[in-house]
């Protein structure tokens, strides 16, 4: 197998859209202004419809990938992978460069990628990223995953570096974080240390974060369990937990303009969100001894979600 290499890093890029093709213009072209046209991008569309996305993927040398049904953005990011793979490893096809394919297919040549970037289609590159964080990557030792430093609309910083939450810090944060902005259980779950430093962190924001190959494989890739929401705090935990570093990279920054497809959908993405949570918290406090503990989280945060539904469905009128 061949090691991967810090001083030209092949890296595949992979988006998946729902409804994005208003963001995904402005992605496509900041990634080609600070890129070129070498780097394999793959958009995966969850909701194929006449919103331009797969005119899109073309005009900017993208693989195409639609998929028939919504099946979350965990396994849209997966889905991303095997495209990028298959067109890769198909001499007939011409190797990565855009066109549609079929991620069904799956390919047993040689992986091609030392890592892959799994990117939110509302990602602005304002800066040459992906080079940059990839040779971090591949120097820093048992490294896993690398998170660029995100930056808001207004310039704010957003805290994309997090540790992985607990009892504790989740039930502080859920029910002060609107109210009480700097209370110890946010600031834990935020990791709200400087966004100047490079460090590590328990897990990285999915709007911008970047795999290694090896580290992917080990952990089988994302959850597709996960429909929507915590999908990137589980892939930073399952990485954690086989021995892989997940680090935040401060030097390189990105913009995000966060939750596009989300503001038009918000009683379904606080459903998902409430049973994303169960299941990772059911996940993080595994086994009999811990059932009263996760017991209390579950039935907390389904109190919590319905209060969140009911919210939505009223600002719905």
């Amino acid at each position: 197998m061949t090691e991967p290499s810090p001083q030209h890093p092949r890296v595949g890029v992979v988006t998946v859209s729902y409804g994005s093709g208003d963001a995904l213009e402005a992605f496509l072209s900041s990634l080609r202004e600070h890129h070129g046209d070498a780097v394999p991008v793959a958009v995966v569309d969850n909701k194929p419809g006449p919103d331009g996305v797969a005119a899109l993927a073309q005009r900017f040398g993208a693989l195409y990938v639609e998929l028939a049904t919504n099946p979350g953005y965990g396994a849209g990011m997966n889905a991303g992978v095997a495209a990028l793979l298959e067109a890769a490893n198909a001499p007939e096809m011409g190797g990565v460069g855009g066109g549609a394919v079929d991620p069904r297919a799956a390919s047993t040549a040689q992986p091609p990628f030392d890592a892959y970037f799994f990117c939110n289609p509302d990602v602005i590159f304002i800066e040459p990223a992906i080079g940059e964080l990839a040779s971090a990557l591949l120097t820093e030792t048992r490294g896993g995953s690398i998170g660029p430093r995100t930056l808001n609309d207004d310039g704010s910083i957003y805290p994309s570096a997090r540790n992985i939450p607990s009892v504790a810090t989740g039930v502080g944060h859920a029910l002060f974080g609107k109210v009480w902005a700097s209370n110890p259980w946010s600031r834990a779950y935020k990791n709200s240390a400087d966004y100047d430093v490079r460090r590590n962190a328990g897990w990285l924001s999915g709007a911008a974060v970047m795999v290694t190959r090896q580290a992917y494989e080990d952990v089988h890739g994302w959850d597709e369990a996960y429909f929507l929401h915590f999908e990137d705090i589980d892939l930073g935990y399952r990485l954690g937990l086989a021995g892989w570093v997940n680090v935040f990279e401060p030097a390189v920054t990105i913009r995000h303009t966060g939750g596009h497809s989300l503001k038009k959908h918000s009683e379904v993405a606080e459903r998902a969100m409430t049973s994303s949570a169960i299941r990772f918290m059911r996940k993080r406090y595994a086994g009999v001894w811990r059932s009263p503990v996760r017991w209390v989280v579950v039935a907390g945060l389904r109190v919590r979600g319905a209060l969140k539904v009911r919210g939505a469905q009223r600002a719905a009128g």
